[in-house]
């Protein structure tokens, strides 16, 4: 079988004007966890292959056929061995715990594929066919009520850092947010950096960051840069500025729900559920519907930093750096109840007058 020197040619998408790299992704937020994984970048790829092929409000077409030549310009390869695709796909077939608001004080393990099936032709082109598992199913169509991020395959297929793959989704789910930190340590664990190897920030800087910078900047839709932010001797906290995003993104990612429901005149229980399933992405979805109601009407009434897309974006910044927090303190100490300990941190910001 003669190597080939060029990536063969994919195959048109229904609707994607022959380029199958424009098709469009919409991935659920509690998928984001799948960062605290071990799966590797050509599987993040492979799974976003996937989400690229369905229609996610037809749960009922779960079987996706990834056609010869599609698989290996996805993964930016002009070959792949089938040793290789099949560790791949096998690794794809492991139990993952998803962030789930249902499972408060437990988890929640799923598989997200119970089928894979390939075939190589005789120039050596895959022609792969998934389909997911029944429990997947509600982290993969009809996701708008859990939250999701829009984004075309185009811009992960030439990333070549898992590292900017992970950021990449991390600063297109807060760039409404323009400017904002996070915690140093919660940004390492993030981009799973918790190796000693970057326990300076220098090191993690250029090992990382920089690196993350500059593949970001020149093969995504998005831009931004980043300053450290120090307190007392040393680094504590990275500040994330977005500074321009391409009208080709800005157009097909919307708020993730309606405008409408933003609006804080507008009342009703459908829009109250909305309102809370909004915020509780800030908390990557881990407290139930219940305890997001408390969280809500304890910082109803406090006085948070204006944001340009409205209050609820204001809260949702607020929840998403005192979530950091929980997170950071969690690794310091046993916490046995997080919801108790992520109340009390906004309790004594209500107490001090604290907004942010």
């Amino acid at each position: 079988m003669p190597r080939r020197t060029k990536l063969p040619k994919a195959p048109s998408l229904d609707g994607m004007g022959g380029n199958a790299d424009n098709a469009e992704i919409q991935k659920a937020r509690p998928l984001q966890s799948l960062a605290e994984t071990d799966l590797t970048l050509p599987e993040f790829k492979i799974l976003d292959a996937y989400l690229a092929r369905i229609n996610s409000h037809d749960s009922e077409k779960r079987t996706v056929v990834l056609e010869k030549g599609e698989l290996e310009r996805t993964l930016g390869v002009t070959r792949i061995l089938k040793d290789d695709l099949n560790k791949r796909l096998r690794h794809l077939f492991q139990v993952i715990e998803v962030k789930d608001a249902k499972k408060q004080k437990g988890f929640k393990l799923i598989n997200l594929f119970e089928e894979a099936d390939a075939e190589q032709d005789d120039d050596g082109l895959w022609q792969i066919t998934l389909t997911c598992t029944p429990s997947a199913r509600e982290y993969i169509f009809n996701i708008d009520n859990i939250g999701y991020l829009r984004y075309r395959l185009k811009n992960v297929v030439n990333l070549t850092s898992r590292y900017s793959y992970v950021l990449f989704l991390y600063l297109l789910d807060n760039r409404f947010r323009k400017t904002w930190s996070i915690e140093l340590e919660a940004l390492k664990s993030l981009l799973n950096c918790t190796a000693d190897t970057y326990k300076q920030y220098y090191r993690f800087n250029d090992l990382i960051l920089k690196k993350c910078h500059k593949e970001l900047c020149e093969k995504t839709d998005i831009q931004f840069t980043y300053e450290p932010i120090k307190r007392g001797r040393g680094i504590s906290a990275i500040e994330f500025t977005v500074q321009t995003v391409s009208d080709e993104l800005a157009s097909i990612e919307e708020p993730l729900l309606p405008l409408s429901f933003l609006n804080e005149s507008e009342t009703g229980s459908d829009r109250h559920s909305e309102n809370i399933s909004f915020l509780s992405g800030a908390c990557s979805n881990e407290f139930s519907y219940e305890n997001m109601e408390l969280i809500f009407t304890m910082i109803s009434t406090m006085d948070l930093p204006e944001h340009s897309e409205g209050i609820n974006f204001a809260r949702y910044h607020y929840l998403a750096e005192k979530y950091a927090i929980l997170n950071i303190e969690s690794k310091k100490r046993n916490i046995r109840n997080r919801f108790s300990y992520f109340k009390a941190i906004i309790e004594n910001d209500r107490k001090t007058g604290e907004g942010h």
